[in-house]
């Protein structure tokens, strides 16, 4: 545990680091945590044209139409990545012909495309920052198209909701929706006539059929003196035909 003279102490060392007071010494100090380089929070760097950055935002944001601020915003991040892939490729090519300028002096009698090729390999071979701008290349390639493929599904999603919405407002100006009411209000016709009846069949009578009730083994009521099966039976048609009594 601190005793009350060392933290009398610490109190008394803060005191002498409170930072600058100076309007000077403040501006500087807020630079403290800029990087600059490839990694930096900021586009533009010392020396770089404010205006010619400008410039190239503007061109992409009339090619691209910005509407809103999403689309802005992609816009921006495109203008970001682009800015900074052609700055990648200037650190190329001035690191190239810096090289090849000094293979030159010992190679008199090289081609300008043999000496290209022995550039790049030797900065491929020797130079660490020559291989890092390649990797920092497709990386602000990959980052600019990442954009552009997000302002596409972007803009063609917005489309389809427009459509929809004009196909929406067109249908209800055609055929305006029908009151929910009036949709589920049973129809009660009274000014129709009940329909008749179904004529019945004309071979259909109200009177009973009754069968004749004889059995097979009776006398024939011919007076025969046989079996109604023997005599008048032989004939007759089915319906007179009963099974024999019990």
């Amino acid at each position: 545990m601190a005793t009350q003279a060392q933290i009398a102490a610490n109190q008394a060392n803060a005191q002498l680091s409170t930072g600058p007071r100076s309007a000077d010494g403040k501006a500087r100090s807020s630079k403290n945590n800029l990087r600059y380089g490839f990694r930096s929070q900021s586009v533009l760097l010392p020396g770089d044209d404010p205006a010619e950055y400008e410039a190239l935002l503007q061109e992409l944001s009339g090619h691209f139409s910005a509407r809103d601020l999403s689309e802005q915003r992609m816009v921006r991040e495109m203008a970001d990545a682009e800015w900074r892939l052609r700055r990648t490729r200037q650190y190329q090519e001035e690191l190239l012909t810096l090289k090849i300028e000094e293979l030159a002096q010992s190679r008199p009698d090289s081609s300008p495309i043999a000496l290209q090729a022995l550039a790049y390999d030797a900065l491929l071979n020797e130079s660490r920052s020559f291989a890092q701008f390649l990797r920092y290349e497709t990386k602000y390639e990959r980052q600019y198209n990442n954009s552009y493929n997000q302002w596409c599904s972007y803009r063609d999603g917005m489309t389809r909701k427009k459509n929809r919405d004009a196909e929406t407002d067109f249908m209800s100006y055609v055929t305006p929706p029908t009151p929910t009411a009036a949709r589920l209000m049973p129809v009660n016709r009274t000014d129709e006539p009940n329909p008749a009846p179904a004529a019945a069949p004309e071979n259909v009578t109200d009177e009973p059929n009754f069968a004749p009730q004889i059995t097979r083994n009776a006398s024939c009521p011919c007076g025969s003196g046989e079996k109604y099966k023997r005599c008048c039976g032989k004939n007759a048609p089915p319906e007179f035909n009963f099974p024999p009594a019990a």
